[in-house]
């Protein structure tokens, strides 16, 4: 009798397998929404490039399971409310996008923060503004905010520089600005550092001369600059025209850790002291490849908010990750799994990264100075 043959050959089944693999394929969606344009495009646009490599590499990298990958776009907030609240409304009636990195900064973080909540959509914006937080459970903040990071700077400013009394000179018109300035103020004040004066500028001022006349001739022994880094630049250069004593430390925040700063101060922000979360080409293995990487494939080399970016987009991708396993692939178990993160390997800080207990990011700073016209750690 005949037998006859029942099934598929090896290679047709082989065939189906691969498709049913293939229907089985998850895409965790996820939009990057920064400031490309506006006021605050020189982190934002950072920001996303070094997000977007990270989402690039864990996908080449199969890092959420085989055929399983992030589907990532990318979206201007142009540091603008009006476009910020519509992207993230029409983002949040997107029920495929499980998170939004972003907005940008404090300015507009907010409000972005305020319709994420109303939506019930998590969002991870870049500010370190805490206000973010307290808004509601469902929006976080990617930076550390200045409990956490100030003391950094004021530990520089009293123990290694031994200061005895800084001017101030800060932001007046941005709430995330006044902030850190005003926790330098208490702080430094907390270790026996006086203030010497304190001057607030808005952030379209360009012209400094009165005020850089005025501190060149007064008489203290640092100046804490709290501004953005084009403008931070611009008033250095100014008290440096003014006759400023060349042998008084500058002190900024990480607002300064950015190439602008370089590029707009040049020779005048020499020696200026700040405090960043990157290390310029790495300082461990990961933080190091990463240089190397984002160098070969940009032509650029990678900054501080190149690295919060790609940092970020770790910690997010594990929290996907975390929630997929989990069987909680939705948009609350994405926002409670993002809580929940410890321990995140990343390239900034002290090469981890973990949430409190109430949703605070925590990965340490390190002190900075221009050298050379490059920055360079301030204690090695």
């Amino acid at each position: 009798m005949k037998i006859q043959k029942l099934g598929m050959s090896v290679a047709a089944f082989a065939a189906a397998m691969t498709a049913s693999s293939m229907a089985m394929a998850e895409e965790y969606k996820v939009v990057i929404l920064q400031s490309l344009t506006g006021g605050a495009a020189f982190i934002g646009k950072n920001v996303a490039d070094g997000a977007a490599m990270a989402a690039e590499e864990l996908n080449a990298n199969g890092f959420f399971g085989e055929g399983n990958s992030m589907a990532f776009e990318v979206a201007d907030d142009a540091t603008d409310r009006t476009q910020t609240l519509s992207l993230i409304t029409r983002m949040a009636a997107d029920e495929d996008v499980l998170l939004v990195m972003g907005p940008t900064s404090g300015s507009v973080a907010l409000a972005g923060a305020s319709v994420a909540n109303e939506r019930e959509f998590p969002v991870m914006t870049t500010t370190n503004s805490m206000e973010v937080i307290e808004n509601g459970p469902w929006s976080f903040i990617l930076t550390q905010p200045a409990d956490v990071t100030i003391p950094y700077i004021a530990d520089f400013t009293a123990n290694e520089m031994g200061a005895k009394n800084c001017a101030i000179i800060g932001v007046k018109d941005n709430e995330a600005y006044v902030a850190l300035q005003k926790k330098y103020e208490e702080m430094i004040q907390e270790r026996g550092v006086g203030i010497a004066s304190v001057d607030g500028v808005a952030l379209a001022d360009s012209d400094f001369s009165a005020l850089a006349t005025k501190i060149a001739t007064a008489d203290q022994d640092c100046i804490f600059i709290g501004t953005p880094a084009a403008q931070g630049a611009n008033i250095i250069i100014q008290l440096k025209q003014a006759g400023l004593d060349p042998e008084t430390p500058i002190i900024g925040h990480n607002a300064f850790a950015s190439p602008t700063f370089i590029e707009k101060g040049g020779a005048a922000v020499e020696g200026v002291y700040l405090m960043g979360a990157w290390v310029p080409g790495g300082d461990d293995e990961f933080s190091t490849a990463f240089a190397e990487n984002f160098e070969a494939k940009t032509g650029v080399p990678a900054d501080e908010w190149h690295a919060v970016g790609y940092s970020g987009m770790q910690v997010v991708a594990n929290a996907i990750k975390d929630a997929a396993e989990a069987g909680t692939l939705t948009r609350e178990g994405v926002r409670d799994a993002l809580g929940m993160q410890k321990d995140i390997p990343v390239v900034i800080g002290e090469h981890t990264y973990s949430f409190d207990e109430e949703r605070v990011p925590h990965f340490g700073m390190k002190v900075l100075t221009v050298k050379d016209g490059a920055f360079a750690s301030a204690t090695e």
